[in-house]
C-alpha cells in the first residue's frame, strides 16, 4: 500500500496551478496533466523504492509483564543501506494495554542497528498476546510511504502486580529481629530446644520466661529457642462470584491473588512445607504441600491465570478434601469474601472439620462500600433504604466474625490495599506466638 507523503500532497497542487497561472488555455491544461502524470509515476516509482530498503526489524521483549506495572518494549531496526531511511512504527499491543508512545516515527541511519523502545502498562492477567507491527518506510525520494506489515506474534506471560511485595519482606525482616534467635515450638510445647537468654518484652508468652534467670537478675528474662522448621500451611484462594467485585482498579480476587503468592514466599522463605488449593463450586487446583523452593513457581503458574466464576463457593467440599488430604497439624489460611452471609455461615458449619486438629486463619476483604453507605447521613428516602441495608448487613457480618472467633478460627478483616501485607504479618505473628 503506498500512502502520499506531505511532500507529496503540496506537489499535487503544482498541476492546478499550472491551469490557473495560464488561464485555462489548451496548451496549460496539457502541462497540468503532464506534471500530474509525471508526479503520479515519482509517487509509484518512490513507492517501490521504499518497499526494496534493506530495512530489517525485531521486537525485544521482557520474559515476563506485570499488571500496572510499566515494562520497556523495543523495536530493534537495522539499516543495511548507504541512506538514511524514515520509518512510522505502530505495534499491535495487546487487548486492553496502554502504550506510550502509541505511534513511534524514528530514521534509521545508514549501516546501523538502533533500538527503539516505548513503555507498555498491561492491565489484564494472564496468558497477553502482542499482534504484528504495522510500519511505513519513506522513500528515498521523500513522495511516499510504503506501508507493510511484520508478521510478529508473541505471547507473554503477564503476572499479577504484587504492590505490597516490599512491605511483606519488610514485615518478615521484622519479625525475624523480633525472634533475636527464633524459637523451636510443636503445638502444646513438645519438642523446644534452648538458644540463648533475652530480654523480656509484653509480646512474649509467659511460658517463654526463665523464673531462675528472672530472680537472679532482677528483671523479667525470655528464654529463645531455635527455629522449628518443616511446619505445614495450605493456603485456599476462593474463586467464586463474592471475590468478583471490584475495590478500587482491581477485583478482590486479584488483591486475595497478591496475597496468596506473598504469603507463598514468605512460607517457603521460612523453610515451611507450602501447599495450594483454589475452588469455586469445585475445586480447580490443588497442590499437596512441598518444601522446594519449585513450589513457588508452581504455585505463581498455577495462579496468574486463573479468574473467579459466577457460582456459589463450596467450603464443604473445599475444607473436607483439605482435612482428608493433609492429616499432620496444618495452618490453613483461606483467603474469601464475607459478604455473601449465608454463604459464610456455611464455612463456619464446616470449619468445624478443620479446628478440632488444625490451625484455621480466616483472611477475608472488609466491604469498603457498606461501610461508606453505613455512615453516610440519608437526605432521602432512597439514601434511607441504603443505609438501612448496609447497617444490617454490616451488623450481620460482624456477629459473623464474632462467631468465627469464638469458635476457635482465626479472623483477619482487612482493607484490599492491605490485605496482602497484613496476611503475611499474621502468619508470622502465629509462628513467633507457637501457634503451629
Amino acid at each position: 500500500m503506498l500512502i502520499p507523503t506531505r511532500l507529496m500532497m503540496w506537489l499535487a497542487a503544482t498541476p492546478l496551478i499550472a491551469i490557473l497561472g495560464g488561464q485555462g488555455v489548451p496548451a496549460a491544461v496539457v502541462v497540468a496533466w503532464s506534471l500530474a502524470g509525471l508526479l503520479a509515476a515519482a509517487l509509484v516509482v518512490d513507492g517501490l523504492l521504499a518497499r526494496r530498503l534493506p530495512i530489517r526489524l525485531h521486537r525485544r521483549a521482557p520474559e515476563r509483564l506485570h499488571v500496572d506495572q510499566a515494562e520497556p518494549m523495543a523495536w530493534t531496526v537495522e539499516n543495511r543501506g548507504r541512506t538514511p531511511v524514515r520509518l512510522i512504527l505502530s505495534d499491535r499491543t495487546p487487548e486492553g494495554a496502554r502504550a506510550t508512545p502509541l505511534v513511534m516515527e524514528v530514521e534509521a541511519p545508514p549501516n546501523s542497528r538502533t533500538t527503539y523502545t516505548y513503555e507498555l502498562v498491561p492491565t489484564r492477567r494472564g496468558l497477553v498476546a502482542f499482534g504484528d507491527l504495522d510500519y511505513r518506510v519513506r522513500g528515498p525520494l521523500g513522495l511516499a510511504w510504503a506501508q507493510k506489515r511484520l508478521p510478529a506474534r508473541l505471547e507473554i506471560h503477564c503476572m499479577p502486580h504484587l504492590a505490597n511485595a516490599r512491605a511483606a519482606d519488610l514485615a518478615e525482616r521484622r519479625a525475624l529481629l523480633r525472634q533475636a534467635g527464633s524459637h523451636r515450638f510443636r503445638w502444646r510445647g513438645a519438642g523446644a530446644t534452648f538458644e540463648s537468654f533475652r530480654e523480656y518484652n509484653a509480646q512474649d508468652d509467659v511460658r517463654w520466661v526463665d523464673w531462675k534467670a528472672t530472680a537472679r537478675l532482677g528483671r523479667p528474662i525470655s528464654r529463645n529457642f531455635q527455629i522449628e522448621r518443616h511446619q505445614q500451611v495450605v493456603v485456599l484462594v476462593d474463586a467464586s462470584r463474592a471475590l468478583t467485585t471490584y475495590c478500587g482498579r482491581r477485583t478482590k480476587f486479584d488483591a486475595m491473588l497478591e496475597a496468596a503468592i506473598l504469603l507463598a514466599r514468605i512460607t517457603l522463605g521460612q523453610g515451611d512445607d507450602l501447599g495450594l488449593m483454589v475452588f469455586d463450586d469445585q475445586v480447580e487446583l490443588y497442590l499437596h504441600p512441598r518444601r522446594e523452593r519449585s513450589q513457588l513457581k508452581a504455585v505463581i503458574e498455577g495462579l496468574y491465570t486463573l479468574e473467579p466464576r459466577l457460582v456459589e463457593p463450596n467450603y464443604e467440599l473445599a475444607l473436607t478434601l483439605a482435612a482428608k488430604r493433609n492429616t499432620r497439624r496444618t495452618l490453613f489460611i483461606l483467603l474469601t469474601d464475607l459478604t455473601v452471609v449465608e454463604a459464610a455461615r456455611r464455612m463456619l458449619q464446616y470449619s468445624r472439620v478443620l479446628t478440632p486438629r488444625h490451625l484455621f486463619l480466616v483472611v477475608t476483604i472488609a466491604d469498603e462500600t457498606l461501610e461508606e453507605n453505613e455512615l453516610r447521613e440519608p437526605r432521602t428516602a432512597e439514601e434511607l433504604y441504603r443505609v438501612g441495608v448496609a447497617a444490617g448487613l454490616m451488623r450481620e457480618r460482624t456477629i459473623l466474625l464474632e462467631e468465627l472467633r469464638r469458635s476457635g478460627v482465626e479472623v483477619l478483616d482487612s482493607r484490599a490495599d492491605q490485605v496482602a501485607t497484613r496476611a503475611v504479618e499474621r502468619y508470622l505473628d502465629l509462628k513467633r506466638r507457637n501457634r503451629l
